[in-house]
């Protein structure tokens, strides 16, 4: 996987992807393999902006039984399973509990019913799933034993818990990376820190505009269509919007880490204080759920949502979203008694909504349920609302163009669709020395093992918790073009997905990554103080 921005000017490619989070990612993966030449191209580095935002949970739709939506609840348990075949070192089950309370849709008997009909809707979640990664049956518990697995909850407040299973996943960066190295090794094109600057048709064909954001150049990209995987940006980049007849609002999206574990290995779900009227459901709940995700040991907290208006750049979280969210979970679990000081990272992202039904809107908003691809012809615009079902909607795209009879320029790629990890090591030594990088890395081990091997510098240790080796930090540089310091930190290693690495940690990748592409010493500091100054935007402990 190597960034040639040559190789995207040089011919006519079938299909320009625009935008590298999950959903552009998927597509280029699955079109690719189809036999559709395909460029893709992203403004900032790959998944760093809303796929780079979740719980990190891939969802099988438990939920959707409050709506009636067996079909969506479907999708979701083939798109959940999907992933756990296609990347099993990147996903582990998790068990969720959520406290039962009185004899209506909170009771046992009605939560017990639900988790049996959710374990006849999913009879078929563990086909082609690794036997270590199969996801258990529903349970309920007695109030005794609720009050053991989620202990300190407010007296009377529950009467047992239902437990269910869905899935960690334990890398949402890497995922992308695996969907792109895949669809690289079918032959897609891809550069990243390329940002469009304008679509327009000419001679029949569309020619995008890209300004490389390293070189400080600018060239066209030629392509029969365009796929626009923008994500918050896909109504406003192409100048028309995308001509949907569903009004779209935004919704911003808070997720926190917090140097604190509270339920063990369990993800608990807890409701929140404000109110929450879903018109589409069936059963009202009433208020949304706040979940406690195991995560690296520690926990993270989610999701808070309120109306947002889009920016240029990703969005990162204030104090007040963190304040606000911290009172929310000290409110609806007072043993925890979190403050500013246990935060240690934060996650926004920006994701499609229906507009206010009032001006002064207090309740939390209302987001879409559906993704949607939009047809304008030569171009498909892409709104994606949930990363576990990026790779059913990319499906869904094949199916479309196929149906516009816009057809394959090669035949179907011949290439692996799911990650072996569990082959014998040629270097065994190394492999029980570094244990770690068969679970982050997955197939791409062995190339990562033979950098070990190289040289004895490469051994060396960067940081013992998470640990990280050189050859890590320059397999990220060589193979999947990290051009800067947070893209090795944040998205090709997860040194620092959930607190900010120590000053030590940061000069060091800057020194390995500063070697690799030619860069001063002032540049390497630059690099180093420009993650800092990231990691105090989001308004989160430092070290």
């Amino acid at each position: 996987m190597k960034r040639n921005c040559l190789a995207l000017q040089d011919k006519l490619f079938d299909l320009l992807v625009i935008g590298g989070g999950v959903h552009g990612a998927a597509a280029a993966r699955r079109l690719a393999m189809a036999g559709y030449d395909v460029a893709l191209v992203e403004k900032g580095d790959f998944c760093q902006a809303t796929s780079a935002n979740s719980l990190k949970i891939l969802h099988g739709g438990l939920r959707y039984l409050q709506h009636a939506d067996f079909k969506r609840m479907r999708e979701s348990i083939r798109a959940r399973r999907e992933f756990m075949q296609f990347a099993p070192h990147l996903v582990q089950p998790l068990p969720c509990l959520m406290p039962t309370k009185g004899f209506g849709v909170h009771g046992n008997v009605a939560m017990g019913s639900a988790l049996l009909l959710n374990d006849l809707i999913s009879f078929d979640r563990n086909q082609g799933v690794p036997s270590d990664k199969h996801l258990g049956r529903g349970k309920i518990f007695s109030a005794d034993k609720a009050s053991e697995l989620i202990p300190n909850l407010p007296e009377g407040s529950y009467s047992g818990a239902a437990r269910w299973y869905d899935t960690l996943l334990l890398d949402s960066e890497r995922m992308v990376i695996e969907l792109l190295h895949q669809a690289a090794n079918a032959g897609a094109t891809l550069g990243n820190y390329l940002r469009v600057e304008a679509v327009a048709e000419e001679e029949g064909e569309q020619q995008t505009r890209v300004e490389d954001l390293v070189e400080q150049t600018h060239f066209t990209i030629r392509s029969k269509m365009v796929i626009n995987c923008s994500g918050p940006w896909v109504d406003g980049f192409i100048g028309a919007g995308t001509g949907s007849a569903e009004k779209m609002a935004l919704a911003r999206a808070v997720n926190i880490v917090v140097d604190r574990q509270f339920f063990g290995k369990y993800a608990v779900g807890l409701e929140g204080s404000r109110e929450y009227k879903d018109n589409d459901r069936v059963v009202q709940r009433g208020k949304r759920l706040f979940f406690f995700v195991p995560w690296r040991g520690k926990t993270m907290i989610g999701t808070s949502y309120r109306l947002d208006e889009l920016t240029d750049t990703p969005p990162l979280s204030s104090k007040h979203d963190i304040g606000a969210m911290l009172e929310e979970i000290n409110t609806l679990y007072p043993a925890a008694k979190l403050s500013m000081e246990d935060v240690t990272f934060s996650h926004v992202g920006l994701v499609p909504a229906f507009p206010a039904v009032e001006p002064e809107q207090t309740s939390d908003p209302r987001l879409l349920k559906h993704s949607e691809i939009v047809d304008q012809g030569k171009v498909l615009s892409i709104r994606g609302v949930k990363y576990t079902t990026a790779l059913q909607v990319a499906r869904e795209l094949e199916e479309l163009l196929r149906a516009k009879q816009f057809l394959p320029s090669s035949p179907a790629a011949d290439v692996q669709t799911d990650n072996k990890q569990n082959a014998a090591p040629q270097q065994p030594l190394l492999h029980k020395q570094f244990p770690h990088l068969v679970l982050h890395y997955g197939p791409h081990t062995e190339a990562i093992l033979q950098l070990l091997e190289e040289q004895p510098e490469h051994q060396q240790l960067i940081s013992s918790d998470p640990p990280l080796t050189v050859a890590e930090v320059l397999y990220g540089v060589r193979e999947e073009m990290a051009l800067h310091l947070a893209d090795v930190i944040l998205r090709r290693t997860g040194l620092g997905s959930s607190f900010c690495p120590d000053p030590k940690a940061l000069q060091k990748v800057a020194e390995v990554m500063g070697k690799e592409l030619g860069w001063s010493e002032e540049r390497s500091n630059e690099e180093v103080a420009t993650t800092q100054t990231l990691y105090k935007s989001m308004n989160v402990r430092l070290p």
